[in-house]
C-alpha cells in the first residue's frame, strides 16, 4: 500500500533551498518511504511521532497516518544530527 505524500509549507521552503540534484534524490527516496514508512527510525522527546531519514548531510523529518494512508513531510534539517 502506498501512502499519499503531503509536504508542509516549511518542508517546501527548505526543499527549494536544496540544489536540484539533491531534490531529485529526495523525491526518489520519499517515493520509497511512501511504500513502507513504518521501517524508518522513529524519533523521541520533542519529535515523538516523527521519523527521519538521511540523504547526504540532510535529515528529512516526516510523520505518517496509518488510518488515512498519508505521509507528511515536515522539515529538512541541514547538517544536524537527530
Amino acid at each position: 500500500m502506498t501512502y499519499e505524500i503531503k509536504p508542509t509549507k516549511e518542508f517546501e521552503k527548505d526543499f527549494n533551498k536544496v540544489e536540484s540534484i539533491l531534490q531529485k534524490r529526495i523525491k526518489k527516496k520519499m517515493e520509497e518511504v511512501a511504500e513502507n514508512p513504518l521501517r524508518y527510525k522513529h524519533l523521541h522527546y520533542d519529535l515523538k511521532g516523527s521519523c527521519r531519514i538521511w540523504i547526504d548531510k540532510l535529515r528529512i523529518i516526516f510523520s505518517y497516518d496509518k488510518n488515512l494512508s498519508e505521509l507528511y513531510l515536515e522539515k529538512i534539517v541541514f547538517s544536524h544530527k537527530y
